[in-house]
C-alpha cells in the first residue's frame, strides 16, 4: 500500500495527498523546499486541505533507534515549521499514526497523539485537524511574528543609530535576501572570492566597511541594480563613512541576520529565537514579502496613512490568484497584472501557480528558460513606491531561483533587469514632491496606454482606507477615471452621475481593472467590505453602478473573520472580489460565501470556504435591494423573504412617519466638545447619563440632577427635549431586559449617547411614545436591523440613529384594536419592570402579518447570528440530544409533505457514532429501513474536510446519509426546513425514482 492509501484509514482522501516521490505531480512545485538537494524528500506525503499543507508523513521506517528517532522528529518539526504553515507532522507505521506539532523550538522528547487503526476514532484524525481541532500541543511562537519581530529590531537598531528609514529598510533587505541565497545554498563557500575578497566567510559579508562595500557591489552587478537602492552607488566611500560615524554598532543587526547572532541589545524584542534558530532554506519567500511590506509601512506611519496600505497575508494572495487562474482559457500562458503590487505577495503567487500550471499542461517540470519566459512576459506589478517594487524584485528573482530544477551556479543566473519592464513606477513622474498628485498613482493618466486591455488577470490588494479630506483632488481624479471607463464600456448614465462614495480608494482600483483586463478577462481584487453593506444613497448608488458594471462571479465576504489571524491587524470587515470582465448581463449570478468565526481554524489563520454555505445571488437583484447581501451574511434565504414582507407590509419608516407628522421631532442628544453655544434652554431640565440605570425602560426624572448651562457644541433644538420621548441607547444591549430604549413623560435634556423621539405635539403623543419602545424592545426590530443596517451585526455593536430611523413603521390609525391593545399591555408592562417577552414579540409579529414560521426563523437567527458574545457562544456549541432529536424530527416532516406517501414513509435517524469526527450523521431514507452505520465510502464522497455538511448517496437504495458540523448553528429548526429543502430539490427525483423499485 502507498502511505496515501494508508492514511484513508485515519481519514484522509485520496486526492488531498501529494506523494513527493511522484515527481511527475504538478504539486510537488510547492515543496520544492522538501526535495531540493537530491536523496530522499525531508518527508514522503503532504495531505493538503484546500491546497494548504495540513499534514506532513514521513514513514516510521526512515527513523531508526530511539535516541536518533527523537533527535531527527525533533529536527523535522522544527525545519518543517519554518515553512509557517499551521500543519502537523505524522510519523506513520503499520496500523499506527502519532501526531506532532510543529514547532520552531521543539520540546525535547514530546511525546505524541498516537492512533491506532483499530480504535473508532483512528477514521477523525485528518477531519479533525482540517477542523481546527488540536491533536497535540501546538506551537505558541508563529514563524511570521518571528521574523517580523527580528526584521523590526534590526531595523529599528538602524534607526536608533541615527539611518533613515530608507537606508534601515534597504540594508535590513540586502542582508535578509543575501541570506536567503545562503539558506537557499544558490551560494556557497566557493562563491566568496567573486562575492568579497575581505570576507572570511559568507556568514562576515556584511561585517566590515569593506566587506559591505563589496558585497553589496557583487547584489548589483548579479541583480541588474533591482535591490533596495542606498544613497550612493559608491559603496566604498558610503560604508567607510558610515563605521567611521557610527561605529562598528552599525554591521550587528547586518551580522545577526546573516546568522552572527549577538547578545540581544537593550530595548529589542524579547522573541526567544533570533536570527541563527531560522533556517531560510525553508522559510517561504511569500512570508518575506508580506512581512517586510508591514514592515516597510510600520516604519513610515505618514506612508501608510497616506496610502491606506496594508499587507495581504500570503495564504489570500494564493487562494485567490488560484481561484481565478482555475479552468481561465489562457491557462498557464495567463498575462498577470497587479496594479498596486507593494512588496510583490500577489505576482509571487501568480509566478509559482503559472509554473505549476505549466507543469500540469506539459508533463514536464519547467525549467530555467520556461521560468524565465513566465517571470518576464506575463507578469506586471505597479506601484507607486520605490522600496516596494525592489522588495518586489527580490522576492520574484527569489521565487524564480526556488522553483529552478538547477539554480546554480549564481553567475550563470542572469536575470534580465525587471525594474521598468515587469515592476512599474506609477507615480506621476510630473508632480512635484509637495504635491498629493502622486497618489493617484496606477489610476493616474500618466500610465501608458500599452496597459489598457492588456492581461488576462487583474489581482490585488488596492489600498482601502478612505482619503483624509486634504486629499480631495485625488478622489475627483478617482470619480473622473471611474466614468472614462463607464463612457468607455457604454454605460452612459453611469458615466453621468458616478461619484465615487466616502473617498475611498479600492472601488476606482476596480474600476481600473475593468480598464486593464482584456475583455472577457478576470479580476480578483481584496476590497475593504464596507462597500457591500453601505446603505447611504451614494454607498448603494457606488455598488449598484458595479453590479450593473461588471460581471461579478463570485464574493467572498470576511466580515466575520476581521481582528482574527486569518487577516492579522486588520479590524475592519473585508472581502474578495472575482469577476469576468464584461458587463452584467440580467440573469448573471454571483456566488456569495460568507466564512463564519471558527475560533480553532481562525486561530490558524485558516477560514471555512464552504460549498454548502454558499448562496447564489442575483446580479440585477443585489443591485436593487440595498440589504440584500447583509441579510444573506447574517441570515438565509428565508430571512430574505421576511424582511421584504415586513418592507412590503408598510410603505413608511418611522424616520419618515417622524418628520411627516406635525408635533414629532428627533434627533441626537446634545454634544458637549467646544461649549461654544447657548444652551440656556435647557436650564433646571433633568439631566439624564450615558450610563443611567435606575430603571430598564423609564426615566425617574426625580432621581436625576438639574441640567446647568455652560455652553455646549450642539445643543440641539429645544422641541427634541419635550415629553412625552422615547430615549433609545446608542450602544444596542444583547439582553433587551436591560433596557434598549427609555420612555420618559417629563422634559428632560440628554446627551448624544441617545437618540431622542418627541411626541409632545402629536395628538397621540402618549400612545406613540409607547408603541415606540415596544416595537425597539421587540425580536422583530433586532432582528430588522440585524438583517439590514449597514453597520450593526458588521463592525460594532451599537445602533446609529439611521437603523431606528429606517425601520418600517405601521402607523397608529391603521393598527386594528387588537392589535393596538396588546401594544399598550406590552408597554404598561415595561413600565413597571414586568415584561412579558412572549406577548411584545407576539403583538409586534402579528402587526406585521408574521406567523409560527417566520417567529421561528427569526428565534434562530438571532441566538446564532447575532453579534453579541453570548449568540456566538451558543452558534459553537455541540447541539444537544433533544435538539438532535427535534431537528430529525423536523427534517423528517418537512421530508413526508412533498415525498412521504401511504406506502412509502420517510424515515430520518441519528447513525450512531463513536468516531470522534466533527459531524453528527443523520440517515434519510424513502420507503426503506434506515443505515444502521456510516457508509464505507463517505471520505471519498466528500468535496473537502473542512465543510460543514457532508451529503454521502447511496449508489443502490433510497437513501442518503447527512454530516452536519456539531455545532448548533448547523442544528436549528430553521437549519432543518433548509436542509429538508435542499435535499427534496437536489435528490428528491432520485429517491423517489429508487423507492420504486
Amino acid at each position: 500500500m502507498s502511505t496515501s492509501e494508508r492514511l484513508v484509514e485515519f481519514g484522509a482522501r485520496t486526492a488531498d495527498c501529494v506523494e513527493l516521490s511522484q515527481v511527475d505531480d504538478p504539486r510537488v512545485l510547492r515543496y520544492v523546499d522538501l526535495v531540493r538537494h537530491g536523496g530522499m524528500p525531508m518527508v514522503d506525503t503532504i495531505v493538503e486541505e484546500q491546497s494548504q499543507p495540513l499534514l506532513y508523513v514521513i514513514d516510521a521506517t526512515r527513523l531508526s533507534g530511539p535516541r536518533k528517532s527523537i533527535e531527527k522528529i525533533a529536527e523535522l518539526r522544527r525545519k518543517l515549521a519554518m515553512r509557517g504553515d499551521p500543519a502537523w507532522l505524522g510519523i506513520l507505521s503499520p496500523g499506527r499514526l502519532d501526531i506532532y506539532s510543529t514547532d520552531l523550538r521543539p520540546t525535547p522528547d514530546l511525546e505524541p497523539t498516537i492512533f491506532c487503526v483499530e480504535q473508532p476514532e483512528s477514521i477523525s484524525v485528518l477531519p479533525r485537524l482540517a477542523q481546527g481541532e488540536d491533536l497535540a500541543t501546538p506551537s505558541r511562537i508563529l514563524l511570521r511574528d518571528v521574523l517580523f519581530g527580528l526584521m523590526t529590531d534590526a531595523g529599528q537598531e538602524l534607526k536608533d543609530l541615527g539611518l533613515t528609514t530608507d537606508e534601515s529598510i534597504a540594508l535590513t533587505g540586502r542582508a535578509l535576501f543575501f541570506r536567503y541565497l545562503m539558506g537557499r545554498k544558490i551560494i556557497d563557500e566557493r562563491h566568496l572570492p567573486h562575492i568579497s575578497l575581505n570576507a572570511r566567510s559568507l556568514e562576515a559579508c556584511f561585517s566590515s566597511a569593506e566587506s559591505l562595500a563589496e558585497t553589496n557591489a557583487w547584489l548589483d552587478r548579479i541583480f541588474n541594480g533591482d535591490i533596495l537602492k542606498l544613497p550612493t552607488r559608491n559603496y566604498p566611500e558610503y560604508f567607510r563613512d558610515l563605521i567611521q560615524r557610527l561605529g562598528n554598532r552599525t554591521v550587528r543587526p547586518l551580522e545577526a541576520i546573516l546568522g552572527l547572532d549577538l547578545p540581544i541589545g537593550p530595548g529589542a524584542s524579547q522573541i526567544p529565537l533570533n536570527w541563527g534558530d531560522l533556517d531560510f532554506d525553508h522559510v517561504p519567500v511569500g512570508l518575506l514579502s508580506e512581512t517586510y511590506e508591514e514592515l516597510m509601512y510600520r516604519f513610515d506611519a505618514e506612508a501608510r496613512r497616506n496610502t491606506s496600505v496594508y499587507y495581504t497575508p500570503s495564504h489570500i494572495a494564493e487562494y485567490m490568484v488560484a481561484e481565478a487562474l482555475y479552468g481561465h482559457s489562457k491557462g498557464s500562458h495567463a498575462r498577470v497584472l497587479d496594479p498596486a503590487c507593494g512588496a510583490g505577495v500577489f505576482l509571487v503567487a501568480a509566478f509559482r501557480q503559472l509554473a505549476e500550471k505549466r507543469f500540469a499542461e506539459t508533463g514536464s517540470r519547467p525549467d530555467r528558460r520556461v521560468l524565465r519566459e513566465i517571470l518576464n512576459n506575463q507578469l506586471v506589478g505597479f506601484d507607486i513606491n520605490t522600496h516596494a517594487r525592489t522588495l518586489a524584485a527580490l522576492a520574484l528573482y527569489l521565487t524564480a531561483l526556488e522553483l529552478d530544477p538547477a539554480p546554480t551556479p549564481v553567475e550563470a543566473l542572469t536575470f534580465e533587469k525587471l525594474e521598468g519592464r515587469v515592476l512599474i513606477d506609477v507615480a506621476d513622474p510630473e508632480a512635484d514632491t509637495l504635491t498629493i498628485r502622486p497618489m493617484a498613482g496606477s489610476l493616474g493618466k500618466h500610465v501608458p496606454e500599452i496597459y489598457r486591455g492588456a492581461f488576462d488577470l487583474v489581482v490585488g490588494n488596492p489600498p482601502w482606507t478612505s482619503l483624509t479630506p486634504a486629499y480631495k483632488e485625488v478622489d475627483h481624479i478617482f470619480t473622473e477615471r471611474c466614468r472614462e471607463i463607464a463612457l468607455r464600456r457604454g454605460l452612459v448614465d453611469i458615466a453621468q452621475k458616478y461619484r465615487n462614495p466616502d473617498r475611498v480608494p479600492d472601488l476606482p482600483f476596480v474600476w481600473g481593472a475593468m480598464d486593464w483586463a482584456k475583455p472577457g478577462g478576470r479580476i480578483a481584487l481584496a476590497l475593504a467590505g464596507r462597500w457591500l453593506f453601505k446603505m447611504s444613497p451614494a454607498g448603494f448608488a457606488a455598488r449598484k453602478a458595479i453590479f450593473n458594471s461588471l460581471a461579478v462571479t463570485g464574493i467572498l465576504n470576511g466580515a466575520s473573520l476581521r481582528q482574527s489571524r486569518v487577516w492579522p491587524n486588520v479590524d475592519q470587515p473585508f472581502c474578495l472580489l472575482f469577476a469576468d470582465n464584461r458587463l452584467a448581463e440580467i440573469d448573471d449570478q454571483f456566488i456569495l460565501v460568507s466564512p463564519d468565526e471558527d475560533p480553532e481554524l481562525n486561530a490558524k489563520g485558516r477560514m471555512r470556504i464552504d460549498a454548502n454555505d454558499a448562496e447564489p445571488v442575483s446580479l440585477s437583484l443585489a443591485a436593487e435591494q440595498p440589504d440584500l447581501i447583509k441579510t444573506l451574511y447574517r441570515g438565509s434565504t428565508l430571512d430574505v423573504s421576511i424582511i421584504r414582507r415586513i418592507r412590503e407590509y408598510t410603505k413608511i419608516t418611522i424616520g419618515e412617519y417622524w418628520s411627516s407628522e406635525c408635533g414629532l421631532y428627533s434627533s441626537q442628544g446634545y454634544q458637549v466638545a467646544s461649549r461654544s453655544n447657548d444652551d440656556a434652554f435647557l436650564k433646571d431640565l433633568p439631566n439624564i447619563g450615558a450610563h443611567y440605570s435606575r430603571h430598564p425602560f423609564v426615566v425617574k426624572t426625580l432621581e436625576l440632577p438639574s441640567y446647568q448651562p455652560s455652553g455646549l457644541h450642539r445643543p440641539r433644538q429645544p422641541e427634541i427635549y419635550r415629553a412625552p420621548l422615547v430615549l433609545v441607547r446608542e450602544g444596542n444591549r444583547a439582553d433587551r431586559s436591560r433596557g434598549r430604549a427609555l420612555i420618559s413623560d417629563t422634559d428632560l435634556a440628554y446627551s448624544e449617547s441617545y437618540y431622542g423621539f418627541s411626541a409632545a405635539g402629536h395628538e397621540q403623543g402618549e400612545f406613540l411614545t409607547q408603541y415606540l419602545l415596544v416595537l425597539i424592545h421587540s425580536q422583530v426590530f433586532e432582528y430588522f436591523t440585524l438583517m439590514a443596517s449597514g453597520k450593526f451585526g458588521l463592525e460594532r455593536e451599537a445602533l446609529q440613529v439611521r437603523d431606528v430611523e429606517e425601520f418600517p413603521f405601521v402607523p397608529p390609525e391603521n393598527l386594528s384594536h387588537a392589535v393596538r391593545a396588546s401594544i399598550e399591555s406590552a408597554a404598561s408592562n415595561l413600565t413597571i419592570d414586568q415584561p412579558n417577552w412572549e406577548e411584545l414579540d407576539k403583538a409586534v409579529l402579528m402587526l406585521y402579518g408574521l406567523g409560527k414560521r417566520d417567529a421561528e426563523v427569526i428565534r434562530d437567527t438571532l441566538s446564532t447570528r447575532s453579534p453579541f458574545p453570548i449568540s456566538k457562544k451558543i452558534a459553537l456549541t455541540p447541539a444537544s440530544a433533544e435538539q438532535g432529536k427535534l431537528f430529525c424530527t423536523r427534517v423528517e416532516n418537512e421530508l413526508a409533505n412533498v415525498l412521504g406517501t401511504n406506502d412509502k414513509k420517510v424515515s430520518v435517524k441519528f447513525l450512531p457514532n463513536k468516531t470522534k469526527l466533527p459531524w453528527k450523521f443523520i440517515s434519510i431514507s424513502l420507503g426503506e429501513e434506515s443505515l444502521a452505520t456510516l457508509p464505507s465510502d463517505w471520505i471519498e464522497q466528500a468535496d473537502n474536510l473542512a465543510v460543514s455538511r457532508l451529503t454521502i448517496i447511496d449508489e443502490q437504495k433510497a437513501s442518503i446519509t447527512i454530516g452536519l458540523l456539531d455545532r448548533y448553528r448547523y442544528w436549528t429548526q430553521t437549519q432543518a426546513r433548509l436542509l429538508a429543502s435542499d435535499i427534496i430539490w437536489q435528490h428528491g427525483a432520485l429517491l423517489e425514482e429508487r423507492s420504486k423499485r
